[in-house]
């Protein structure tokens, strides 16, 4: 799909995490997996975003990035939130509640930002709530259908989870493997950090 990402996007927290899955290539991103059957059509293009654990990684605390902070990638309008679902130990999964605890971001130009996993209670915004670029959203942890804590990001055109499209999403101006990339989608096992 030869898309530009419209909104002016920066990665959804501060530091430098690890590319677990991204790109447009089953061999670098799981979400590409859907791209001809059946399955979600809306996280093609899907990033997962973690960390290294300690220990033997039992408990969700030997995982650096849970309870880290989760900020919006853009500006834009929460139209959607799921702040209840419980964080499972890492292996387990909760398919009930698949998002886990999520936030849906509407950039008003036909972009939606969808982040997801968040750790229980922490999400801080409400429907309606006007974020900036850079704000709080809640803290990293290990909801829904999640091997391990970590940040799930994508952009889809439409609102609804289960009938909006994936959309590509180029970051803005991000640090890779060291280095500054402009409109950048970054792959799986790049280091990657704001500017």
């Amino acid at each position: 799909m030869d898309y530009q990402t419209k909104t002016k996007l920066i990665l959804p927290f501060r530091g430098t995490w690890m590319v677990s899955n991204g790109g447009r290539t089953v061999e670098t991103n799981n979400h590409m997996k859907f791209a001809d059957g059946d399955g979600p059509k809306n996280q093609l293009y899907a990033y997962d975003f973690r960390r290294e654990h300690a220990g033997n990684g039992e408990k969700l605390e030997d995982y650096e990035v849970f309870g880290e902070n989760v900020i919006a990638p853009a500006e834009g309008v929460v139209i959607q939130i799921i702040n209840g679902a419980i964080d499972v130990l890492p292996g387990e999964r909760d398919r009930g509640v698949g998002v886990g605890n999520m936030v849906i971001i509407d950039h008003q130009n036909g972009e939606y930002s969808l982040l997801c996993h968040f750790k229980n209670s922490s999400i801080g915004v409400s429907v309606g709530d006007h974020v900036k670029q850079g704000d709080l959203l809640g803290l990293c942890g290990n909801t829904g259908n999640t091997s391990e804590p970590h940040i799930h990001f994508h952009l889809q055109d439409g609102p609804r989870m289960h009938t909006a499209n994936a959309l590509p999403a180029q970051f803005e101006k991000i640090i890779v493997d060291g280095g500054i990339k402009l409109k950048h989608e970054p792959i799986r096992k790049q280091m990657v950090s704001n500017v």
